[in-house]
């Protein structure tokens, strides 16, 4: 077994929230976005301040956020196929049907900085399709059996510096170029949540995260703070956000 230098920082907590979370991302004006235990979905600032919130019931359980661009909030409810799409004050300015576009089975997406469009992975089609603001399809990938030999079965996606990383925790972290052709296969399985800031790929491992040089191909651990069973992380500038699976909220900086 290999083991992996450790990057040993001075985290200081600045406060705890009991926010009832069961996600968490962030954006780099260093805002939080929580989904609670009660579908909805609420805006802190780097403080822990609460801003705004939203919630429906429309369109069944919200599933993830993308607030890449904090202007253009990006809502996913697999369970009726829609996507939300918020300002930044989380006032509901727009909603697609997926259904409506043939896409009736898919668990991720994600906002795509490029053109302010969006990237979901139809898994009945086996293919990557992109969504513009208006719900039309605007393109697709070849079927993921011809690129690959394989089907694979992201539940997490981020498009970062012209490039689409797709994880399978099965088979571990897809990287895709801008028209969905396949790439590289990053060799980490079981990761439901990964975030690509720059150069570097973090995601969290046991007490620890884990940040990957796409570059340079270095590895390293990075210590985090003790926390009660960790349930998701995100780290943004001077900023890091914890969340246990009790649903609090930790925001430290360092």
């Amino acid at each position: 077994m290999i083991t992996l230098p450790q990057i040993i920082i001075n985290w200081i907590l600045l406060i705890s929230v009991d926010a009832n979370a069961v996600f968490i991302t962030s954006d780099r004006l260093q805002q939080v976005y929580v989904i609670t235990d009660q579908n909805t979905l609420v805006k802190y600032d780097s403080t822990g301040k609460r801003l705004f919130t939203y919630n429906q019931t429309r369109f069944g359980q919200l599933r993830s956020v993308d607030a890449s661009n904090p202007m253009k909030v990006i809502c996913s409810y697999p369970d009726y196929g829609n996507v939300v799409m918020l300002d930044n004050t989380l006032s509901e300015v727009g909603v697609i049907s997926l259904k409506l576009l043939g896409i009736s089975n898919y668990k991720t997406l994600c906002f795509s900085p490029r053109d302010n469009n969006f990237w979901v992975y139809d898994e009945d089609a086996y293919k990557l399709k992109k969504v513009d603001r208006n719900g039309n399809i605007i393109l697709e990938s070849t079927d993921m059996v011809l690129q690959l030999g394989e089907t694979i079965h992201p539940v997490y996606m981020q498009e970062e510096n012209e490039l689409l990383f797709a994880s399978d925790t099965a088979r571990g972290v897809f990287v895709f170029d801008l028209h969905g052709v396949y790439y590289e296969t990053l060799p980490f399985k079981g990761v439901q949540k990964f975030q690509v800031r720059g150069d570097r790929l973090f995601f969290p491992e046991w007490n620890s995260l884990h940040s990957y040089q796409l570059k340079t191909l270095e590895e390293k651990l990075i210590t985090l703070p003790d926390i009660d069973r960790l349930q998701d992380v995100r780290l943004e500038n001077n900023r890091l956000y914890l969340c246990s699976t009790h649903g609090e909220l930790e925001i430290y900086r360092y």
